[in-house]
């Protein structure tokens, strides 16, 4: 048969020979080599994460605020108007002595035979400020007398802790240790004695005062030893 007279055996277009592809699977260089072009995605810029211990700092300040916020509050009303609470130590008479003058007080203290009662007059330095003053006639009550034929009302050990003084009302609050009930002697007249030494003391050197609240450790006590209530507040003009 001559090649004029075979048929033609290519496929029509968009058919592709069974036997050129299994050729081709079977045989993989007679396939022709295409360059292939790999694309990648583009990532994503990672975004910075904000530590997370900025908030400390914050923390701090609020630590500070709160810490020395009140003694700020403090410093700035002592030279104010108000009278504020006073418990200092040595160091604060000290400059108190250095900057003040001094004011002529009385102390009150029983005799030594329980026959009545002797004044004792002092000076102390003063800043004209009555809770410091009332702090420091407290403070000698509890040291006691300094002339003979008298002794003090207080029990030994006993410390003046904090004094108070309310011009508006004329009121006043003293604090005392515990000393002044755990080592109180007992008896009436002994309770007597001591709480006319502390309201006689008030009345006399602040006469304006009409009622006195006394404090042990901070608070009120129902007595010192059994006798007299103090679970109120007292008119030291009645004490006279």
């Amino acid at each position: 048969m001559s090649d004029q007279d075979r048929p033609d055996e290519t496929p029509p277009e968009g058919v592709l020979a069974s036997n050129d592809s299994s050729l081709d699977a079977r045989d993989p260089e007679s396939r022709p080599h295409v360059k292939r072009t790999s694309v990648r995605r583009p990532q994503k810029p990672q975004s910075q994460k904000t530590p997370r211990n900025r908030p400390r700092g914050w923390a701090i300040l609020l630590v500070l605020v709160v810490i020395v916020g009140p003694g700020i509050y403090w410093f700035m009303n002592q030279g104010g108007d108000e009278v504020l609470p006073v418990d200092f130590g040595e160091e604060g008479q000290t400059e108190a002595a250095t900057v003040a003058g001094d004011r002529a007080v009385v102390l009150v203290f029983p005799e030594w035979d329980a026959g009545g009662y002797v004044t004792e007059e002092r000076q102390i330095p003063s800043r004209d400020r009555p809770g410091e003053d009332l702090y420091a006639l407290m403070r000698a009550l509890c040291e006691g007398p300094e002339i003979s034929g008298s002794i003090s009302a207080m029990p030994r050990g006993t410390r003046a802790l904090a004094a108070f003084v309310n011009p508006e009302d004329h009121s006043v609050v003293v604090d005392f240790s515990q000393e002044l009930v755990t080592g109180h002697p007992g008896g009436s007249a002994a309770e007597a004695a001591t709480l006319t030494s502390i309201l006689r003391t008030v009345a006399l050197n602040f006469p304006a005062s009409h009622s006195c609240v006394i404090l042990v450790e901070g608070a009120q006590v129902e007595t010192l030893a059994g006798h007299l209530d103090l679970v109120r507040s007292f008119d030291p003009r009645r004490w006279l």
